[in-house]
């Protein structure tokens, strides 16, 4: 299992912690969920093709509607949320990329976590910024744990072994970590996941939903991150 200690687990965009890993959160109360791409766009009229799609009058309105239900599942699940409020990539303003790795350093350095769960990096160009973001920032927290989860994603077939084989290449290992034989995952998430599928009933545009996400019922998987330059 995990060290003891404050677990710190690195979320690109809202929700996307608890998609991806909320059975563990569950099980650690002195976990923190730290959001980085959590930022309200400056422009009222600011809005993007997807949040247009979901109803959405502006992207203020569809990223409080995104953080609601973040607060909502993190708050069931019993553990801490801190948000970054750097702005995703469709809000983004020019010079938001140089921001990340500084921010993110500083955001994890004040939590003082003994362990950090940070994203393979498979959704999104967002998720592999912050996943690549968190591989650098390593190298100022070699005392601390460093664990990988796989995030909730459409992702091409192969995705993840070509990602972890990338990994490899690059003297970074991965080693699966089970930890459904310690802590009861599935209830846990279950849980979690429910509290943000009642919450997207509620947003504009809406269409009326009366099962669970098809995500419930997906494992969580994790590695566990070892440097082999470490070694000798």
């Amino acid at each position: 299992m995990f060290r003891e200690g404050r677990l710190v687990a690195v979320s690109p965009c809202l929700n996307d912690a608890v998609a991806g890993c909320a059975g563990l959160l569950a099980a650690r109360p002195d976990s923190t969920v730290l959001t980085v791409y959590s930022g309200l766009p400056l422009g009222a009229d600011t809005v993007s093709a997807a949040d247009r799609a979901c109803g959405f009058k502006n992207g203020r309105e569809a990223v409080l509607d995104r953080r609601a239900r973040n607060d909502r599942a993190l708050s069931l699940l019993g553990v801490r949320g801190v948000q970054m409020d750097l702005l995703h990539d469709e809000y983004l303003e020019s010079g938001e990329e140089g921001r990340l790795t500084g921010a993110l350093a500083a955001a994890v350095s004040a939590l003082r976590p003994r362990v950090v769960l940070m994203p393979l990096g498979l959704r999104s160009a967002a998720h592999v910024r912050v996943s690549e973001a968190c591989l650098t920032l390593r190298a100022l927290f070699q005392r601390v744990e460093w664990v990988t989860y796989e995030e909730v994603a459409e992702a091409e077939p192969g995705a993840v072994q070509e990602r972890l084989a990338g990994l490899l290449g690059r003297r970074i290992l991965a080693s699966p970590l089970d930890v459904g034989a310690q802590v009861d995952v599935d209830r846990a998430r279950h849980r979690a996941l429910a509290a943000r599928h009642s919450l997207a009933l509620n947003q504009p545009g809406a269409q009326p939903v009366t099962e669970p996400p098809a995500s419930a019922s997906r494992p969580e998987r994790y590695w566990r991150l070892s440097w082999r330059r470490d070694k000798g």
